[in-house]
């Protein structure tokens, strides 16, 4: 009797769970920090240590239900649902509130450039009509699945970001998500440990918009700029999809005719659409984020809004934290601008970011300082790479170039190096050496991968200076 009560009872608790996720936004969290009250808090293993063990913070901080895959004895709660197979109850949840979904959902993968794209999207469609987006970089199953859940159902468009490292992932996402609406950012060597080569990787994205796996595609936003974006291209055209818009080149439905920087931090960009020529002046600077501005104006001009809006907020794009944003700190007593790219690293960012920085105009006497971290999953080709960017920052007009990683150590071990290159194993020594050197006005661009010492180096930067 008394475990058929205790089956009624956890029934119940369940029913009431589901009904609280699917009715509201934003409530189902992972890391207990996050909790406020009335959230949901779902106990998972950690890197570390499992969820579990922060159930009572999360209660205390206000949390209205506890999900969790083991169970519990010390911490007696009638909030607390135990689902052995969490990843199947999270999978059912997300399904029912995707069907209950009446927007548009739209999807974001590519090697690079997905959170930026996913947040250029959120941004300028919020202009127009309610928009929800996946939060950080929520890009893996569990990503998704959290995503979905805390949809919120008012809202017209949503935006997810999908990310794979291996084979098979993106098919399983898609069949999840089923979005009507695709864009793939591009096809650059990034993971290729797992992945192996560019074409892999133009087949694994692929399947965000096979019909096998989102028979729902009705819009495909591609790049054109190399043989395996083409490639997609032509796949995208055998599954018959409704509508097919391409960009990059100037072969591409949409391509930058020219575009000029005027005074004040302020460029003007001149677009080819198949419409009309479309000209905005904008508060990016450069040609990659150009680019970038380029799928918003796409994505716009499909759905039926309004140019001129568009065209409006470009004059005040938020930045990014960690993937472009440019602060003004003091350190050492002297005021400068570290521009912070150190959330991921490939070997196109890396060259973007050199030829970025050298196109930054800066005061007299003032210096060019750009710091590079390690890329990883790069496979047999890693060296090739890394190597690559070691001869184009040589030849770059940077004036001081720092390294950090074993496998810049090892490739500038063996070569001969010049006056204004440095290496260092931690990021405290990088600080200190740029606690030295840095002078008033100096521009510091940092690049290097999540958790590599490089992130650490810019937090460092953060921690111990006044930032403005």
């Amino acid at each position: 009797m008394y475990k058929k009560a205790k089956v009624i009872i956890m029934k119940n608790l369940k029913n009431k769970i589901n009904s609280y996720l699917i009715k509201n936004k934003d409530k189902l969290k992972i890391n207990s920090k996050d909790i406020a009250k009335n959230d949901v808090f779902l106990a998972l293993t950690g890197s570390s240590q499992h969820g579990k063990n922060y159930i009572q913070e999360a209660i205390n901080k206000g949390a209205k239900y506890i999900i969790v895959d083991e169970k519990i004895n010390r911490v007696i709660s009638s909030k607390i649902l135990y689902q052995k197979n969490i990843f199947k109850y999270l999978e059912t949840l997300a399904i029912i509130k995707r069907k209950k979904f009446k927007g548009q959902r739209i999807a974001v993968t590519g090697s690079v450039g997905k959170t930026t794209i996913k947040e250029y999207l959120n941004f300028f469609l919020s202009i127009e009509q309610k928009t929800f987006s996946s939060k950080k970089s929520y890009n893996n199953y569990l990503g998704v699945l959290l995503t979905m859940i805390n949809l919120d159902l008012k809202s017209f468009f949503s935006v997810f970001e999908v990310g794979t490292n291996s084979f098979n992932e993106i098919r399983k996402l898609a069949s999840l998500i089923l979005p009507q609406q695709v864009v793939i950012t591009n096809i650059n060597p990034t993971h290729l440990e797992n992945l192996i080569n560019t074409r892999n990787i133009a087949k694994e994205k692929s399947d965000l918009f096979n019909p096998r796996y989102n028979p729902k595609v009705k819009f495909l936003v591609l790049p054109n700029w190399n043989k395996d974006e083409k490639f997609m291209i032509n796949k995208a055209k055998k599954y018959k999809i409704k509508k097919i818009i391409t960009f990059g080149n100037n072969k591409s439905d949409y391509y930058i005719k020219d575009y000029t920087n005027l005074k004040k931090h302020i460029s003007k960009v001149k677009y080819i659409t198949p419409y009309s020529n479309f000209d905005l002046n904008t508060s990016l600077n450069f040609e990659h984020q150009f680019i970038n501005l380029l799928i918003p104006l796409i994505f716009f001009d499909y759905n039926k809004l309004s140019r001129e809006k568009l065209a409006k907020s470009a004059l005040k794009v938020p930045s990014i934290e960690r993937r472009g944003k440019i602060s003004k700190i003091t350190i050492n007593k002297k005021k400068i601008k570290i521009i912070d790219e150190s959330y991921n690293a490939s070997p196109i960012t890396m060259l973007n970011c050199i030829k970025y920085l050298q196109k930054i105009n800066i005061p007299n006497h003032a210096k060019k300082i750009i710091v590079l971290g390690e890329m990883l999953e790069l496979g047999k080709k890693s060296n090739f790479f890394h190597k690559q960017i070691i001869v184009k920052s040589f030849n770059s007009n940077i004036d001081i170039i720092v390294f950090c990683g074993e496998k810049f150590k090892k490739i500038l071990s063996k070569i001969k190096t010049q006056n204004n290159i440095f290496y260092f194993d931690q990021e405290y020594q990088i600080y200190d050496f740029i606690f030295k050197k840095i002078q008033k006005n100096d521009i510091i661009l940092a690049k290097g991968s999540n958790l590599s010492k490089i992130s650490f180096f810019v937090k460092l930067l953060f921690n111990k200076q006044k930032v403005e």
